[in-house]
Parts: structure tokens; C-alpha cells; sequence
């Protein structure tokens, strides 16, 4: 509609400003759903050599730089690296194996491996995830695992119940 010449209201004009206010939401406070915001180089720009198993044996990302959510597991083909447990999830699917050994870079000290049965998960705080909308991030003790939901948000979790989500993410399951 317009009014001696002047638009009263545009769609197109109602929508950049939505997408102004969307981005700039992130940078108005620190929280996000009453959880501060992580900031922490993930992927590295420029990473050090935490594997020399460089690509994901499912996606080919470079491990090097998701080297905090980076994995390694055995089936009956041998051993395969991934640069998430989404990938884990997708590969075990595509070999029809189960993964076993699994092994998981601990999520603020990507240079330590862990078993990734004896980790805890934080799944959907605000860190970024790898190759996921919700990430699933590990740590070695309950204890750092539940102080890094306080901060960041998210659930403590199990390796068997992040893999499950992983797979439900992978196949569209709810």
C-alpha cells in the first residue's frame, strides 16, 4: 500500500530487519537460553598435528582441525578415524557394523584420548558441533562434564545415548 507516494509496509523491508535483529542477537548479551556462549577455536584455523590420521574415514574433513571432537573405533574391517560422532554414527551404518574400542578426543584437551564408554558427553550446550546441529562433546570425569552444562548448557549424557541421537540426527528420527 502507499500513501502520497511512500510505502506504508514491505514485506522486504520487514524481513532485512528481522534478519538485523537475528543477527545481532548473539552479540547483544552472553547467554543463549540462560547459558554463556563458548567461544573456543573449533575448528582451528591453524592446528597442530594432534593425528596422523588427517582425513575422516566418512566425510574427509581434516581431523586436525576438529581434533576436539575427533574419533577412532575398530569393526571387522579394520580401524577407522572420524571427525565426529556423527560420522561415527554414519559410518558404522554404512559398514551395517557396530564400532568397538571406540576412542574420543576429550573435548578441552583434544590431545588426550579417551574410551569413549568411560567418557561423559555434554549434548546440546553451546558448543559448536561437528557435523551436527546439537553438539556432543566429551570429557573424562562426570564432574567436568556437569560443570561445563552449568556454564554452557546442555545435558550430561552417556556415549551410548550420544551415539543414538547422533544416529536419529543422521536418519531424521525423532
Amino acid at each position: 500500500m502507499t500513501s502520497g507516494g511512500k510505502k506504508l509496509f514491505s514485506f522486504a523491508r520487514l524481513a532485512g530487519v528481522v534478519a538485523v535483529v537475528l543477527l545481532a542477537l548473539p552479540a547483544l548479551g552472553t547467554t543463549v537460553h540462560r547459558a554463556e556462549r563458548l567461544t573456543i577455536e573449533h575448528p582451528f584455523r591453524s592446528p597442530q598435528k594432534f593425528t596422523d590420521h588427517e582425513r575422516c574415514d566418512n566425510c574427509g574433513m581434516d581431523r586436525n582441525k576438529y581434533a576436539r571432537t575427533r574419533y577412532e573405533f575398530e569393526t571387522d574391517r579394520g580401524t577407522h578415524y572420524t571427525c565426529s560422532i556423527a560420522c561415527v554414527a554414519v559410518l558404522g551404518m554404512k559398514l551395517n557394523e557396530q564400532s568397538r574400542n571406540v576412542r574420543v578426543a576429550e573435548y578441552l584437551h583434544p590431545e588426550k584420548m579417551l574410551d569413549a564408554g568411560r567418557a561423559f558427553y555434554v549434548m546440546g550446550s553451546t558448543a559448536p558441533g561437528t557435523m551436527t546441529a546439537v553438539s556432543k562433546i566429551a570429557f573424562e570425569s562426570r564432574k567436568k562434564a556437569a560443570a561445563f552444562a552449568a556454564r554452557y548448557g546442555g545435558k550430561v549424557v552417556g556415549f551410548s545415548d550420544a551415539l543414538d541421537a547422533a544416529r536419529k540426527e543422521a536418519t531424521g528420527e525423532r
